[in-house]
């Protein structure tokens, strides 16, 4: 099923629909009652600009349907993160997003991702959820990320975890 897929580095033209999609995902978060990007001033926070910069960094990705082009999904692989405290070989999972009309990109986009955290000879791919967010919680615990402390970030307070590659 993922070979219809293609996971790779976002391009300059595709910042414009990155950023719709993430909001498109934090309008949903309201109609759904889950309180985490939506509560937290996300928009401000992260604003168009600042996935601009992530792609210059070579750490926004996207998963595209190979037969439409269209971007299913995103997320943004840091090459380190300050919520960490210890220097492992890693990459940092942030701004997972996928469009609501896509169900179970966002899976396959983290199973390419873990697949290309792998292939770069790191020994963890790391990401974070809300505190109280039980659906996310056991989204990431099935899919073997363990709890490895909490941060903070503004508003947001979260749940370190990790899986070992």
């Amino acid at each position: 099923m993922e070979e219809k897929y293609i996971f790779r580095k976002a391009t300059q033209q595709e910042i414009p629909a990155v950023f719709a999609l993430i909001m498109r995902r934090v309008a949903w978060m309201d109609t759904v009652g889950i309180r985490q990007w939506n509560t937290t001033k996300y928009d401000q926070r992260y604003p168009l600009d600042y996935y601009e910069r992530r792609r210059q960094m070579d750490e926004l990705f996207v998963l595209e349907d190979g037969e439409s082009g269209k971007i299913l999904s995103v997320g943004a692989l840091f090459h380190d993160d300050e919520r960490w405290p210890d220097p492992e070989s890693a990459y940092y999972l942030h701004h997972l997003a996928s469009d609501v009309d896509a169900k179970g990109t966002g899976s396959i986009f983290l199973a390419m991702a873990e697949r290309y955290t792998a292939s770069q000879g790191k020994q963890y791919l790391r990401l974070d959820s809300a505190v109280g967010n039980k659906t996310l919680e056991h989204y990431y615990a099935s899919r073997g990320y363990v709890e490895a402390g909490t941060c903070v970030d503004g508003l947001y307070q979260g749940i370190l975890r990790q899986k070992k590659l």
